[in-house]
């Protein structure tokens, strides 16, 4: 089977010990911190999605296998970081890869679209699943309007969930539709301008839904305007342009609602900008030690972010064997500092904050090689 990356686009979203100091503390003593081994998944994953559940625990769902490229995962599994054991769920979903994992009301995870392998061929599902954390348990949910693939989804204040975008296969699409995890039911929303996918989707403090990067209109270019939907007029309107083209990049929201974008390709992948929500504005935020695209990254409580791993952007045929080095940004000087890297090396990996402690998992190694070790950065 050619590896998705050939044939779908990509959204977006350290076992050895090695320490580095971050500055300091309030106490002025040094903060430092430290990547160790953290347990490994019941199963290797690559693409897989994982989503960090109200219970502490993290689901896992999907993914490529790592002995048999040609299988997509039909399990999920929760993983716990104290025990650092993760268990199989007994459910079996469809295969898939790039669909969205979104958290809503009751704390429902939304599991929507996506890509699966069918004999010799992928598929765009319409498929929805919502599990309930509390239960340990999934049911099928009513199916979206419109089959789709690399979208965005973004939860509403009230506990809706909007999807927006995405492709139908080989073509990108605009629609969007509102999930209500309450009443099982879609709505139609008004679609976006013009076709788009690849994009990052984030809820801003005041209730609105921020839309930027990714790659738009029937030749699929990047994207550089980016768009607000305001949930209270069902309505998108024009925001502030990136201040570079940006796709395969990382997304974080920051503690006071800003939004942190993080590489990605091309000129975008060694250079980071904020936006700005007092200002409407983005703005150059650092960059990084290490161009990237495909990276990790997390957010700190005290809003700081790390980024980890990612595909170096080299001159010439990518290789697919991503970067360990990973870094540290201070919003008070918006500048990225390295710190010790990674030992396991992975692109496309998601990294989860918890208390005193931040865990990477799946993701995918050389030649896109599916993994199943679970590592944390702690600090002390």
């Amino acid at each position: 089977m050619p590896r998705p990356s050939a044939l779908l686009p990509i959204p977006f979203t350290l076992l050895l010990l090695g320490g580095a100091v971050f500055s300091a503390r309030g106490d002025g003593a040094p903060l430092v911190a430290e990547w160790a081994s953290s347990g490994e998944l019941s199963v290797p994953r690559a693409y897989a999605t994982v989503v960090p559940l109200a219970t502490g625990e993290f689901l896992i769902v999907g993914g490529l296998d790592r002995d048999t490229p040609n299988v997509v995962n039909e399990t999920s599994e929760l993983f716990d970081p104290v025990t650092e054991k993760s268990r199989l769920l007994a459910d079996r979903l469809p295969g898939r890869v790039n669909m969205s994992a979104t958290t809503g009301w009751g704390e429902r995870v939304v599991i929507a679209g996506g890509s699966e392998w069918r004999g010799d061929h992928w598929s765009v599902l319409d498929r929805v699943d919502v599990f309930n954390p509390f239960t340990r348990t999934w049911q099928v949910a009513r199916p979206m309007a419109r089959a789709r693939t690399g979208h965005g989804a973004a939860a509403l204040p009230d506990g809706r969930i909007l999807v927006a975008g995405g492709y139908d296969g080989p073509r990108l699409i605009s629609s969007a539709e509102i999930y209500d995890p309450r009443t099982d039911r879609w709505t139609s929303a008004m679609s976006l301008p013009q076709v788009r996918g690849d994009f990052s989707l984030v809820t801003l403090p005041d209730g609105r839904v921020l839309l930027a990067g990714g790659l738009e209109g029937k030749n699929s270019l990047p994207a550089k305007l980016s768009l607000y939907y305001d949930p209270a007029r069902d309505r998108w309107d024009e925001g502030p342009a990136t201040l570079a083209d940006r796709v395969l990049h990382a997304t974080v929201q920051l503690p006071d609602g800003d939004v942190l974008l993080i590489g990605g390709q091309r000129s975008a992948s060694g250079m980071t900008e904020r936006y700005d929500r007092r200002t409407g504005t983005f703005v150059y935020s650092g960059s990084l030690a290490e161009p990237r695209m495909l990276p990790s990254a997390a957010t700190l409580p005290d809003g700081r972010v790390i980024v980890t791993g990612g595909l170096p952007v080299i001159p010439g045929p990518r290789d697919f064997t991503p970067t360990p080095r990973s870094e540290l940004w201070d919003p008070a000087t918006s500048t990225w500092t390295e710190i010790a890297p990674a030992s396991l090396a992975r692109f496309q990996g998601r990294l989860i904050a918890g208390e005193g402690a931040i865990w990477h998992l799946t993701g995918a190694g050389t030649d896109e090689q599916a993994l199943a070790s679970v590592e944390r950065l702690y600090w002390r």
